[in-house]
């Protein structure tokens, strides 16, 4: 094809990047090119899509990053909340997207009834590989918890947990709808949905290609009325709703702060909008919701 044809490359591509990001927010479209034997002064292209998934990029992530790929050490906010719940032994934990344990491997280590889900193969085989190593007794799921089908215990948690999953992963509020479904499955009465996602602060509304972009950086961004609809006619109350870089950073030891070199910029929503943290019109979010009794 040749340059001559602008317009009809400008559409192909718009039409290629769509499909692509229809796809998966992890895809990337390549164009390969070489210039015409002279006398031409035109340019041979070819456009193609090279697909990707959550599980290919951990895999990614496992075969050429130094570990610990999370952080050294849990969430305080996770940890604070599962032990108010009660004594550990009372307690049943479920982290999903789990990772490679950083939340996991010390609520059972403190004597929590910890269990894992993970969709990414790779980052799930390591978790089973240290639960192993360590003699702990979780159970470690490998899918989707959206899908009803996963065969994880119903009823059975007093917390349900996703740390930084839907922050990096969810795509839309019909998923966070979904995860809504989910936890009424999993949690027993009175028990606690806890996530930490992206919300846009009051008075800014992102707008599609805004939203599009979080996904491609990693940090999917979420007003609050989106939250609080995708819970709607469930048996759902919110709890809390609090900054998780103020949470993290007023509880986490000294000698654990920052719990990685990219935590305080991500969190502060500064990957998507290069813009002081002040200015910033969103941040991450530990968010909290009790299931009703009764």
């Amino acid at each position: 094809m040749s340059t001559k044809t602008k317009p009809s490359f400008k559409k192909i591509l718009g039409d290629t990047l769509k499909q692509a990001f229809d796809a998966s927010p992890y895809s990337r479209v390549a164009i390969a090119y070489e210039t015409d034997p002279p006398p031409k002064t035109s340019l041979t292209w070819h456009m193609s899509i090279r697909f990707s998934t959550i599980e290919a990029e951990y895999a990614e992530w496992v075969a050429m990053r130094t570990p610990p790929l999370f952080g050294h050490y849990p969430d305080a906010k996770v940890m604070d909340l599962a032990r108010s719940l009660g004594a550990p032994g009372d307690v049943a934990v479920l982290d999903v997207g789990a990772g490679t344990g950083r939340n996991t491997l010390p609520l059972a280590k403190e004597g929590f009834k910890a269990d894992a889900v993970e969709l990414a193969p790779a980052l799930a085989n390591i978790l089973r590989e240290d639960v192993e190593k360590q003699k702990l007794p979780v159970q470690v799921f490998e899918g989707n918890i959206l899908d009803p089908e996963i065969p994880v215990p119903h009823g059975q948690y007093q917390l349900v947990l996703l740390a930084e999953v839907v922050a990096s992963h969810f795509r839309n509020a019909q998923q966070i709808r979904e995860l809504f479904e989910a936890a009424d499955r999993l949690l027993t009465p009175g028990g606690l949905l806890l996530f930490s996602a992206f919300i846009a602060l009051d008075g800014y509304k992102p707008d599609d290609t805004i939203k599009d972009m979080s996904q491609v950086m990693w940090c999917c961004i979420f007003t609050r009325r989106e939250i609080q609809e995708a819970a709607t006619g469930l048996p759902f109350e919110s709890v809390s709703d609090e900054s998780a870089l103020e949470y993290e950073k007023s509880h986490l030891p000294a000698e654990q702060w920052p719990p990685t070199g990219w935590y305080e910029a991500w969190t502060a929503g500064q990957d998507l909008f290069d813009l002081p943290v002040v200015k910033s019109p969103m941040e991450m979010r530990w968010i909290a919701y009790r299931k009703k009794s009764g």
